[in-house]
């Protein structure tokens, strides 16, 4: 007896390789001061209140969490001055990525996002049996081009994916641009925006969007609660739209997809506005002193609005990778993003960020 085939396009999907957990280093070089460097989390935690939030949750766990999400929709639609159904809930904001392939794309159609970004736009779009269409970012500071963008749509485009601060470079494409972008979208084709660090951009040309949204314009913005807000482990983040997309996206939106306990947490975390600016200024402490100290080790991050930078090196990012995991140092590989000489870096506390410069240069003498 024989399976049936799998689908021949899926042959193109790499499956995603997150970064090392900290357990499997540890487990790996014998070591027992691991940190993580590697997948732009909060290195301060959850919200105290989201933790007490979700103590006081644990004896609800036999209940199905709420499908609608009701409590949290009306009080991030108050937070962003939207109606509540111009939201939508995802497990993750990936997921909500999947909602969007789901509803709008079918094999044979095409979506164009920049490159390097992440990876998820094209996993959403391959599994629809479309294709994606990359557009590099330009120069030395990776910057986006509205023209070239809109240069690659087609008559079988039906998303752009602009992420916002992007990953992996953290650089952001400017209100002026963006407008730009906005305005020369035909008709048929919708704009992404990936948002997922927006929170931690202090340039006021950092847009968010959502004046396109109030006017009813094919612009979805998703965001998440897993990298200021601290709730990586609990797998939530929203989309906001025009209601009708909203309402087109709900229709291939799984029952009860986002659990009761992140929904009780990220209630919890989105009025901790001490905890929010607690991490918006531990990161720009820290972008100032990785900055310096990269200067002293002569090379240089990209300047960046989120909570990472991108660095090059100028050695091979493989060897500079498992060099510092040996000195108990997780950071991201630029490989997988086609720059093998750069290193993605996640902010963490001037403790860590120190042991970081300290190992880094040890590793650049080495190689």
């Amino acid at each position: 007896m024989k399976k049936p085939d799998m689908h021949s396009y899926l042959e193109k999907i790499k499956p995603y390789v997150p970064g090392k957990p900290v357990e499997e280093v540890e487990r790996e070089m014998g070591l027992t001061d691991v940190i993580k460097l590697a997948s732009n989390e909060n290195p301060l935690g959850p919200s105290p209140l989201a933790v007490e939030a979700m103590k006081n949750y644990i004896n609800k766990m036999h209940i199905y969490p709420d499908g609608n999400a009701y409590y949290l929709r009306e009080a991030l639609s108050k937070k962003l001055d939207i109606q509540p159904d111009q939201l939508i809930f995802g497990n993750g904001s990936d997921e909500l990525l999947s909602f969007m392939t789901l509803a709008y794309v079918k094999a044979g159609d095409e979506t164009i996002m920049v490159q390097p970004s992440f990876s998820e736009y094209d996993f959403a779009t391959r599994i629809m049996g479309a294709e994606p269409v990359n557009v590099p970012l330009q120069g030395e500071m990776f910057a986006y081009d509205p023209d070239m963008l809109l240069s690659r749509i087609n008559n079988k485009t039906k998303i752009i994916f602009v992420c916002s601060p992007n990953n992996p470079t953290g650089t952001i494409i400017g209100k002026k641009e963006l407008d730009y972008l906005v305005e020369k979208l035909p008709d048929g084709v919708f704009l992404v925006l990936d948002q997922a660090y927006l929170e931690y951009a202090d340039d006021m040309d950092c847009s968010s969007g959502l004046e396109y949204i109030k006017r009813g314009l094919p612009v979805v913005a998703m965001r998440t609660f897993s990298k200021i807000y601290g709730l990586a482990g609990l797998r939530i983040g929203y989309g906001i739209a025009a209601k009708e997309i909203i309402a087109e996206m709900n229709r291939v939106r799984e029952p009860f997809n986002v659990n009761a306990m992140a929904q009780a947490a990220a209630m919890a975390a989105l009025q901790d506005e001490d905890h929010i600016e607690k991490s918006r200024k531990m990161v720009a402490k820290a972008r100032g002193q990785l900055a310096e100290g990269f200067s002293k080790l002569n090379i240089k991050a990209i300047p960046d609005q989120a909570n990472f930078c991108f660095v090059d090196l100028g050695v091979d990012s493989r060897k500079a990778f498992t060099a510092l995991m040996k000195k108990g140092v997780i950071v991201r590989t630029g490989d997988i993003f086609g720059f093998p000489t750069y290193i993605r870096v996640t902010y963490g506390t001037e403790k860590q960020n120190e042991r970081l410069l300290k190992a880094l240069g040890e590793v650049l003498d080495e190689l």
